[in-house]
């Protein structure tokens, strides 16, 4: 496997160095599959920094041209919706993927570049769970993959793996944000706690003239760190612009 691969962190496994597949699992699931069918299998769960990573780890290796998508999509996220619209549409020029439901769809860390080489570098098989997608009322469930559809993927991937797919044409792109590199449970952490600084304001009688308007104050960008003025505190984030955008769709503004 090539030094230095994957780039940004994740939940997946590495496989087989001379597979151009990738394998990814949205959702909670988990599926066991041969190692020698894919390059590397892994977990999205979120429509934004988990798309970014997934990104990330694909255009820094142009040997991977197919995406195979499989599990149970994520109620509010719908992390399998937003690739299938990045790939169809884009972004627009608010960072925000075109098309798509889900909850908020912002590419912020990840460069234009990237985003048109994931949408031109591969080619996406789409294997989700098509069943109705309802609120989730267990905690972190697990999506259980049957046993039909565990070894339709396997199918899939042997049909894969004897075919021939050369490389993308173009050097591979490097993304090292502090995003990219963070721990998946801290992110969440950090997210978890900032969106609790957002909300905590507007639970308050409309009497304290509460102004949702006011932008965030930066202290340390390579640290992530800022300042929530509507609680005056010190918050640590995984992305200051994701942090934005996060404020607004919690706010309204």
């Amino acid at each position: 496997m090539d030094e230095g691969w994957p780039i940004a962190s994740g939940d997946y496994v590495i496989g087989s160095a001379t597979s151009p597949v990738a394998v990814l699992i949205v959702g909670r699931g988990a599926v066991d599959v041969p190692t020698d069918l894919f390059r590397i299998k892994g977990i999205l769960k979120t429509e934004n920094i988990g798309l970014e990573k997934v990104i990330a780890n694909i255009v820094s290796c142009p040997a991977i041209r197919v995406l195979v998508i499989c599990g149970k999509e994520e109620f509010g996220h719908f992390p399998g919706k937003a690739i299938n619209a990045l790939m169809k549409n884009g972004v627009d020029e608010h960072r925000r993927i075109i098309g798509t439901n889900s909850a908020i769809p912002f590419l912020c860390d990840i460069s234009s570049e990237s985003v048109e080489r994931f949408r031109q570098q591969v080619e996406i098989i789409d294997l989700l769970d098509s069943s109705n997608v309802n609120e989730l009322v267990e905690y972190d469930p697990i999506y259980e993959f049957t046993e039909r559809s565990r070894e339709g993927l396997i199918s899939k991937l042997r049909h894969l793996s004897s075919q021939h797919f050369d490389p993308f044409p173009g050097d591979p792109i490097i993304t090292g944000t502090k995003a990219m590199r963070g721990d998946g449970m801290e992110i969440a952490k950090q997210l978890h706690k900032a969106s609790d600084e957002f909300i905590t304001p507007m639970l308050r009688l409309p009497s304290e003239g509460l102004n949702t308007g006011m932008g965030m104050v930066l202290i340390s960008e390579e640290f992530g760190v800022v300042i929530e003025p509507l609680q005056g505190r010190v918050l640590a984030v995984p992305s200051i612009e994701f942090a934005l955008r996060l404020r607004s769709y919690l706010t309204g503004v």
